[in-house]
């Protein structure tokens, strides 16, 4: 039982370098943003005229905050 809850919820956070909480606070702030530029492009896609960059200055953002983060992605193991 404890390999399976190991795996469920810990395995994944630790291989990101973070415990179980900090991983889920930064998964749901990442998360709120993604939904915020969503939001913003749905509206864009409405009234051409509101957030015109709104959605690709947020990808920016995201794609720079992931990439400082990420021990895999910066040794160039992307999968």
């Amino acid at each position: 039982m404890t390999g399976l809850i190991d795996r469920i919820f810990l395995e994944h956070p630790r291989s990101a370098g973070q415990r179980y909480f900090e991983h889920m606070g930064f998964a749901h702030r990442f998360g709120g943003r993604m939904l915020v530029g969503a939001l913003a492009a749905f509206l864009h896609g409405l009234l051409p005229r509101l957030c015109q960059t709104t959605a690709s200055d947020t990808v920016r953002a995201l794609h720079a905050q992931f990439d400082r983060r990420d021990p895999i992605a910066n040794a160039g193991e992307r999968s």
